[in-house]
């Protein structure tokens, strides 16, 4: 196995990145870089502090109060473990604003880039997952995915994850109707940053709709053997 190389999955919201990547960097003895994980904390920190989410220039100038880390998939927002908390209801609603910030994104962009070039001198397979990881963040990544699955499908897996976390009041309409909505904002927001032709990116397109997670790594290990890194 290739040491020293990237791994970069993006796709839709809830189309299993978030399941997949752990464990697949788990398979390679790799380092799981959550991108996204970046921008819920800045929103975190922005709703703890009252700062205006809808105000550009407030949430960039907080930035230089904000550090966070990674620790074995755990993330800390100045010190404090956020991991459960920037997974709750309402960062799920609030971020994708906050990751629409020009400034916030080459915040995060530059510092995702500084971790993916460390990892990787040092010997280790890098998989990081997000919406622009292969077109922005790391664009010579040797294996670009992405990962994708229908919207019922997505919508039904974002419920059931609301439900295990004890927010049982959302309905799969509600959560439907998120679901297109955010993909519409990921797609042609400001910055667009979810391509809607991933092929025309060099991606390997998976779709998972029907897949089970260990089907979809096996897929995404196929795909590894066949670029000759396994």
């Amino acid at each position: 196995m290739k040491n020293g190389f990237i791994i970069a999955i993006d796709g839709p919201a809830a189309a299993g990145k978030g399941t997949v990547a752990p464990v697949l960097a788990s398979k390679l003895h790799g380092y799981h870089l959550y991108t996204g994980s970046m921008y819920r904390c800045v929103t975190l920190y922005c709703l703890i502090h009252a700062i205006d989410i809808t105000d550009e220039k407030k949430v960039v100038d907080a930035l230089g109060d904000i550090a966070i880390a990674f620790k074995d998939d755990r993330y800390f927002l100045n010190g404090d473990d956020v991991t459960k908390r920037i997974r709750e209801r309402d960062i799920d609603t609030a971020v994708s604003t906050i990751a629409d910030y020009q400034g916030v994104r080459h915040a995060m962009i530059s510092q995702q880039q500084y971790i993916g070039k460390e990892k990787t001198q040092n010997g280790a397979i890098v998989i990081a997952e997000g919406r622009d990881t292969a077109t922005k963040v790391f664009p010579d990544a040797e294996v670009k995915i992405y990962l994708t699955a229908k919207p019922e499908v997505r919508a039904k897996r974002r419920l059931k994850q609301l439900q295990e976390r004890g927010l049982v009041n959302a309905t799969f309409e509600e959560i439907l109707k998120e679901t297109i909505v955010r993909d519409e904002q990921d797609m042609y927001g400001n910055l667009g940053y979810l391509v809607s032709d991933p092929a025309k990116y060099g991606y390997d397109i998976i779709d998972d709709t029907d897949k089970t997670e260990e089907q979809t790594i096996d897929a995404i290990l196929a795909v590894l053997k066949k670029k000759k890194l396994l």
